[in-house]
């Protein structure tokens, strides 16, 4: 029996994947308590231009960063898509901001298709994620966890050469890792996908995007699908992707 597509039908169902992510284009949240580093993952990420403050909370809104890059693989490799972005406000910056942007949460993360929610390694304390977590439960089929600023580690041995940690300091993300599952799935109910990553060393990213790609819906999974082999180099403006990733 020949299961070959015909060039017909491979178009057809070209056609399908753009018709689709065109009229809704694979849509990712980006959330988690205040000054975890939302804005600065999705700088690493997607090369966008966000405000970042080291000292006060920059998003006081829902964003949406419309993104441009081709599909790495399948039917549709190489056409162009949209990607769309939600940068969303942080939670527990103030109490009297809190039901306002829990409100906005509840309204805007029903488009996501999927929800990173991220967390910071530097800080043990995730009470605060796990009150939010409570309020927003019809979320968490979505959600995958992030740990960013994993080089603010202890200790601090950084292999500059090859951008990786050294062994006591990934020894100390394992643990890290392995405590905030523990207390997430507490909440959540159910095993829970997490990747740790430095969104200033630009350390993981291919992994977190992975990790955001893998746990999409199964009914939109065959959009995302094409979006796998990312390197952040992609979401470079063309010129300078050419200049410094000549082949």
């Amino acid at each position: 029996m020949n299961n070959k597509l015909t060039a017909e039908e491979i178009e057809k169902l070209r056609q399908e994947i753009l018709k689709e992510v065109n009229t809704k284009p694979p849509t990712i949240g980006v959330i988690g308590v205040s000054g975890v580093g939302k804005s600065s993952t999705l700088n690493s990420l997607f090369k966008t231009n966000l405000a970042t403050s080291d000292t006060v909370a920059c998003t006081k809104e829902f964003r949406r960063e419309p993104l441009k890059l081709e599909f790495q693989q399948g039917y549709a490799k190489k056409e162009k898509v949209s990607l769309v972005v939600i940068d969303a406000p942080g939670l527990g910056e103030d109490i009297f901001k809190d039901p306002e942007y829990l409100e906005m949460y509840k309204k805007n993360l029903v488009e996501c298709d999927v929800i990173l929610w991220i967390m910071t390694g530097r800080n043990r304390a995730i009470a605060l994620d796990q009150i939010y977590l409570q309020q927003l439960t019809d979320f968490h089929p979505k959600i995958v966890f992030g740990i960013n600023q994993v080089e603010l580690i202890e200790p601090l041995h950084w292999n500059e050469k090859i951008n990786v940690p050294k062994e006591q300091q990934l020894k100390n993300i394992e643990i890290i890792e392995a405590d905030r599952k523990e207390k997430i799935e507490k909440i959540i109910k159910t095993e829970i996908k997490l990747c740790s990553y430095s969104a200033k060393k630009k350390y993981n990213l291919e992994e977190l995007f992975g990790l955001i790609i893998d746990n999409c819906p199964p009914n939109r999974k065959w959009v995302f699908d094409g979006l796998k082999n990312f390197h952040y180099a992609d979401f470079l403006p063309e010129e300078i992707r050419n200049q410094f990733f000549k082949k």
